[in-house]
């Protein structure tokens, strides 16, 4: 049955679907989002870090505060390698906030989602369900159906995957593709990878409290031949990454035990995470009952098609995967959403507002559209995470002298920060929310904060 009004279906409650119902919420656009886990609001997984990128849009959205309070800012990084050694106090960061007007910040997933959640309307929070995984996808010329496994079904106008690097709603997109391509012909196909991420390095994190000789806002890494570590402390926990190039990639999924983690922890628990710790001490310390870590692959790469039907279409890791090195995967999920919502924004204004419904080809348009924007930036993204990992795993003797002996070059390392700003600076904020600019750097914004068009969508 179609839908007499527009309607989204976000499948996916991590950041990126709570700030896409932020978005829609914003437009006046119907939706709901269908989240797997018990609970949107959980206590798993490692920190994140937001930069600039993703703060400006928290700001728009009027999120600063209550984030700031949750999160600590983070300044310069220490490095050292395997024995210990100096290898430099990096800058990184005092640069970006010089640049952009704004540190880069560590949080914990949980803290992240909590905001984005607590802020929402209780006429939209009564959108949000969890305990609600995926079975099927089903499409027609007007709507989309999603089922899901405890029998409960959803019906709307367009399906937007933001369920993470192990997708369901790509592989039924890919299913649906398939099978389209049986009769339009392979040459029309628009069919992706069946497994399109490739994993070179598997990741222990693990969250133990912030004591002894850490305090909140230190960065610290550890460099060195195929295994790196870094280290966020907040004002609670700590969380350290520890990133091991595997003996040979693969494209398979891996699924890690305990018995995984205490055999990783104990080939590399003697390396350094501070001048006083070890990874055998952050382990022994542990929080939540010794369940404070876990161990996954870190997939790479970006998917070819992000839309199928002008009814599907991908957003954050379920669209491209990047190592964690530069923190920029969940950034790069929130801008995302906003360029797909400055499309939709775009759409609804040319055929007379949100209470119209659009077809299927300006659908597909748009999801062009939003693709072609950000295309390049993401296939830059995942190159530049990756190069970081290589580098501080020394993957080879060039990277692993520009490693030890040129970003330790204080000169060296703010020009390649200078030369990074224009392209950040021409992230785009959503074209249809009023909000303050609160981060006023060296680099001025090409997109305003401002904007007049609110009202002309609805």
């Amino acid at each position: 049955m179609s839908p007499t009004a527009f309607k989204v279906i976000v499948v996916g409650g991590g950041p990126v679907g709570l700030v896409a119902a932020h978005a829609l919420s914003r437009a006046g656009i119907d939706f709901v989002v269908l989240e797997s886990r018990p609970s949107i609001v959980l206590d798993a997984g490692s920190n994140l870090v937001i930069n600039p990128m993703g703060l400006r849009v928290l700001g728009q959205l009027g999120l600063l505060p209550a984030f700031d309070a949750v999160s600590s800012p983070l300044a310069q990084i220490e490095r050292r390698d395997h024995n210990g050694k100096d290898l430099g106090t990096s800058q990184a960061f005092v640069h970006i906030s010089e640049n952009h007007g704004r540190s880069l910040r560590a949080v914990s997933r949980h803290d992240l989602t909590a905001v984005l959640y607590d802020s929402l309307s209780d006429e939209s929070k009564a959108k949000m369900f969890a305990n609600k995984r995926v079975s099927n996808i089903s499409i027609t010329d007007d709507d989309v159906t999603v089922l899901c496994r405890d029998g409960t079904s959803y019906n709307g106008s367009i399906i937007v995957g933001a369920d993470g690097a192990h997708s369901i709603v790509r592989d039924q997109m890919r299913t649906l593709a398939l099978q389209a391509s049986q009769t339009k012909g392979p040459e029309n196909s628009q069919v992706n990878e069946e497994q399109p991420f490739l994993t070179t390095y598997r990741a222990l994190w693990i969250r133990f409290p912030t004591q002894g000789d850490l305090h909140p806002g230190d960065a610290n890494e550890t460099h060195g031949r195929d295994v790196a570590v870094q280290l966020f402390a907040g004002e609670d926990t700590t969380v350290i990454g520890i990133y091991e190039r595997m003996d040979k990639p693969t494209r398979e999924r891996i699924r890690y035990s305990i018995a995984d983690e205490e055999a990783l922890v104990g080939r590399w628990g003697h390396l350094p995470i501070s001048r006083g710790s070890t990874i055998r001490d952050a382990y022994n310390a542990r929080v939540g009952d010794g369940r404070g870590a876990g161990m996954i692959n870190l997939e790479e790469g970006v998917v070819q098609h992000w839309s199928h039907a002008g009814r599907i279409v991908l957003a954050g890791d379920a669209a491209h995967k990047f190592t964690p090195s530069t923190g920029a995967g969940c950034n790069n999920g929130i801008v995302d959403v906003v360029t797909l919502s400055n499309e939709l924004a775009n759409m609804f204004r040319s055929i007379g507002g949100v209470h119209s419904i659009p077809t299927t080809a300006q659908l597909s348009a748009t999801f062009k559209a939003y693709q072609d924007t950000r295309f390049d930036a993401v296939i830059a993204g995942c190159i530049g995470s990756g190069q970081v990992t290589a580098m501080a795993t020394w993957q080879g003797q060039p990277v692993k002298f520009v490693d030890r002996y040129v970003i330790s070059n204080r000169t060296i390392e703010k020009c390649i920060y200078s030369r990074a700003a224009a392209g950040i600076a021409k992230t785009p904020v959503f074209d249809y929310i009023n909000g303050e600019e609160e981060l006023n750097g060296k680099v001025p914004w090409t997109q305003p904060m401002t904007s007049s068009d609110f009202a002309v969508i609805n």
